[in-house]
C-alpha cells in the first residue's frame, strides 16, 4: 500500500469521525500531526541528532527548534516527550 492510500484512508476515517465544528479544520490538523509523526521519528531514529533530522527533512535546524517548540514536543535527557502545555503565541 502507498503512503498515498494509506493517508487517503486515514484522512477519510478522520473526516468522517470529525464533528460539523472540527470541519473547518481539517486541513491544520492533518499537517500538524503528520509534521509531528515525521519529527518524533526523524528524532528517535537519529538518537536526537538535531542536524541530522534537519538534514533528513530538508528543513534548517532554525526551523527544526521552531517546529518542535510549536509541536509541543521537547527532548530531555534524549528521550522525546509530547507536552500538552499550552504555548504562548506570539502577538
Amino acid at each position: 500500500m502507498s503512503l498515498h492510500e494509506i493517508l487517503k484512508r486515514d484522512v477519510q476515517k478522520m473526516i468522517s469521525s470529525l464533528s460539523r465544528n472540527e470541519k473547518g479544520n481539517v486541513y491544520p490538523l492533518v499537517v500538524h500531526e503528520v509534521e509531528r509523526i515525521i519529527i518524533e521519528i526523524t528524532l528517535q531514529k537519529t538518537k536526537n541528532n538535531y542536524l541530522r533530522v534537519s538534514q533528513m527533512l530538508g528543513i534548517s535546524r532554525n526551523k527544526l527548534y521552531r517546529k518542535i517548540e510549536n509541536l509541543g514536543l521537547m527532548v530531555v535527557s534524549n528521550r522525546l516527550f509530547f507536552c500538552s502545555i499550552l504555548l504562548k503565541t506570539k502577538k
